[in-house]
């Protein structure tokens, strides 16, 4: 009798066991994904743009190339005259650049009046790639004639690595020297909206002073999600959306 019970139990036991694990296998969640990289800011911010998300042809990947370039240009500010740096040029129209040595350099004098300079100037042009985008810096730092007059406008036109998509915005974003930090200046002064030259492969804007600029398509692609885009107004070691 005894042994009879405990077979009973046993078997009762062993039939409760395997109804658990088959409902534990029908009702366990499904993995969790990835965790993110713990990652410095710097860090997290390339393997951001590094990892673009599914079919962003080109935008917010590594650098397609990783040659760097380089040359001095000399330009008579008195004359109309024009920088051609690898596949970027450009234009200054006569007595447009401020003279250097009196006119300050700063987010709060680009409209400030200044007096012209009247003597050749070299320019000293590095292009490269950067974030996957065509990105070039001048040196000295230089600030431009105001105007409100568009015939008189400094422009610099960009042709980027990759085909632009008319579907998204592609600013030239200035690296503001003081904290590295890239803005896209039309925000604030819609003369320095960027326009898209789709034949060419182009972008152009009104350039109010020299530094550093990129072209950069106007969103980046969450890697954990082909639809968690943000577009950028600002990043240096970080991303700031609008």
């Amino acid at each position: 009798m005894r042994v009879s019970m405990l077979v009973r139990w046993g078997t009762a036991l062993a039939a409760a066991l395997v109804v658990a694990a088959c409902s534990d296998t029908a009702t366990a969640p499904p993995s969790a994904p990835a965790a993110r990289p713990r990652l410095s800011d710097k860090q997290f911010e390339q393997w951001l743009l590094s990892n673009g998300g599914v079919s962003r042809d080109g935008r917010g990947r590594d650098n397609k190339t990783n040659d760097v370039k380089d040359q001095d240009f000399v330009i008579d500010p008195t004359r109309d005259a024009s920088l051609r740096a690898g596949d970027h040029i450009v234009k200054f129209p006569a007595n447009s650049i401020c003279d250097p040595a009196t006119s300050g350099y700063g987010e709060d004098l680009w409209d400030a009046p200044c007096t012209p300079l009247s003597t050749p100037i070299t320019i000293h042009a590095t292009w490269t790639s950067k974030y996957g985008h065509a990105f070039i810096d001048f040196q000295p730092a230089l600030r431009f004639v105001p105007t409100n007059d568009p015939s008189r406008y400094v422009t610099m036109s960009m042709k980027d690595y990759w085909d632009i998509n008319t579907a998204y915005a592609y600013p030239i974003y200035w690296q503001r020297p003081s904290d590295g930090v890239w803005v896209d200046e039309s925000l604030f002064d819609p003369s320095m909206s960027a326009v898209m030259d789709l034949p060419g492969n182009r972008v152009s804007r009104r350039l109010k002073h020299f530094s550093g600029y990129l072209l950069a398509a106007g969103e980046v692609c969450d890697a954990w999600s082909s639809s968690s885009c943000a577009p950028i107004m600002s990043f240096a070691g970080y991303l700031v959306g609008y």
